[in-house]
């Protein structure tokens, strides 16, 4: 009975370093308030950048993505099929860029915030890997 619960504990500790050890990594890269209505906005990242992955994080009220363009220093962009409402303290999934690290001048947004009562908006984080 001993060496059952010895193990359930040794496997509990290995799972929570395996999920809490990728959250470490994602470095914040900046953030966007926004308000009700459909609106385009842009996080802009002045300086070298290079990140494998992004993800965006929704805070306070709910905001419907449309659209979401990565650009890049080279002049090259992705266009990423977001296209789905995140609600507050979720985030998308883990975006991949597309090549080796690409170095990110910009994302720009296309969205909808759900923010009917005034004076809440919404805010968006921009995080990289």
């Amino acid at each position: 009975m001993k060496q059952k619960a010895f193990l359930a504990t040794i496997a509990s500790v290995v799972a929570l370093v395996a999920t809490a050890t990728p959250a470490l990594a994602w470095e914040f890269l900046g953030t966007r308030d926004v308000r009700d209505a459909v609106d385009h906005d842009a996080i802009t990242l002045p300086g070298k950048h290079q990140f494998s992955r992004i993800r965006l994080c929704v805070y306070q009220r709910p905001v419907h993505f449309i659209d979401l363009d990565v650009r890049f220093a080279n002049g090259g962009t992705q266009d990423v099929p977001v296209r789905a409402v995140i609600r507050p303290g979720q985030c998308t999934h883990a975006i991949d860029l597309v090549g080796d690290d690409r170095n990110i001048s910009a994302v720009h947004m296309v969205y909808e915030a759900n923010t009917r009562r005034r004076g809440v908006g919404a805010q968006i984080r921009l995080f990289g890997e």
